[in-house]
């Protein structure tokens, strides 16, 4: 009987890069005599369970980035390969939602929020008096800002009252600070786990500013949509909805403009033919009047209600990178009337 020829590697695991959700595989090829057993290890530690020529991990997260290695053995010894390097890179993901507008006394702004993946912190602000500090003129004296679960109400600010936790959060948020400690404007820090929404609101008239940032750590948890509906008016009281992006790459999202369909769940004056644009810096990137069929499959990918067939609400799929965008909604005829404007992560 002819001795056991131990194992040789002859086709090394290449390297490889991958975006967060993605398919990941590394393969080896070796001979020599059979069985052949493998053992692929990370960072040098054997991952359970890895024990074929191929690694494959299904849907790769930014903790399985590194470097590894496979062990081939058999009866007459054993080999391991050159290591290899896989990259997760993590694409861009909404980051924050910011809305400014003119509400009436006692008039709710609805500011929406989907956090896929478990809980995480996210900023809220409803900004009054600070903004007159950047010349915004008429500003609402004494915004309140209410949290909600479905109609369940989980927390609320009036005065923001200065505390230094907070302003440290504004600061590493990227948000402008507000003019005082003393300052009128709300502010809160709550775990946002599912679907919540921001109700703000104010006693008298006057402009105010809506935000949401996610300020937890990792890439698990994430916005998946963002939404914000109000009143659209004309020349300066359009809806405008400004969103960014975190990240490298590119990322593919779902906008919508919803109004005519709006009517459908009770919605009473709705806006009857939205037309959406989008811009980065002053420049027009995208933009839709009445949606297409077509869309219904992308809709129907993240959840979002279908609209109505045929109606003039506005729906447009693009693909953008990191950093931010406003989005305008005004009527497409010059008509007036409650709008939803919404924004997905798109698979």
């Amino acid at each position: 009987m002819a001795a056991a020829t131990a194992p040789t590697i002859t086709s090394q695991p290449s390297a490889s890069s991958v975006a967060v959700g993605s398919a990941a595989s590394l393969s080896v090829v070796a001979g020599g005599t059979a069985p052949l057993s493998y053992q692929w290890r990370k960072d040098g530690v054997a991952i359970s369970g890895a024990t074929s020529s191929t690694y494959t991990i299904a849907s790769t997260k930014s903790s399985d980035a590194g470097s590894y290695t496979v062990v081939v053995t058999n009866s007459a010894g054993s080999v391991t390969s050159n290591s290899t390097v896989l990259t997760v890179s993590a694409l861009p993901r909404l980051y924050s939602l910011a809305v400014r507008t003119v509400l009436e006394a006692d008039q709710i702004l609805i500011v929406g929020f989907t956090m896929s993946g478990g809980g995480k912190n996210v900023l809220l602000r409803a900004v009054g008096p600070t903004l007159g500090a950047f010349g915004v003129p008429g500003t609402m004296a004494d915004p309140k800002l209410d949290l909600y679960s479905g109609s369940s109400l989980i927390t609320s600010n009036d005065n923001w009252g200065g505390g230094s936790s907070l302003a440290a959060t504004f600061q590493s948020a990227g948000a402008f600070a507000y003019a005082s400690a003393t300052s009128l404007d709300a502010a809160l820090v709550a775990s946002i786990n599912g679907g919540r929404t921001a109700h703000v609101y104010g006693r008298t008239a006057g402009a105010v500013l809506v935000e949401g940032y996610d300020v937890g750590s990792g890439d698990a948890q994430r916005f998946t949509s963002l939404a914000a509906r109000n009143r659209v008016g004309t020349g300066a009281n359009i809806l405008i909805a400004g969103f960014s992006l975190a990240g490298e790459g590119m990322r593919n999202l779902l906008i919508r403009a919803v109004g005519p369909t709006l009517g459908a769940f009770g919605v009473p004056s709705v806006l009857s033919d939205p037309k959406l644009e989008i811009y980065h810096s002053f420049t027009k990137i995208g933009e839709n009047d009445n949606w297409s069929s077509m869309l219904s499959t992308a809709f129907s990918s993240v959840g979002a209600f279908p609209l109505t067939p045929g109606s003039k609400d506005a729906a447009i799929t693009i693909s953008l990178p990191a950093g931010g965008y406003t989005i305008q909604v005004s009527g497409a005829d010059g008509g007036v009337g409650e709008a939803l404007v919404e924004i997905y992560e798109l698979p």
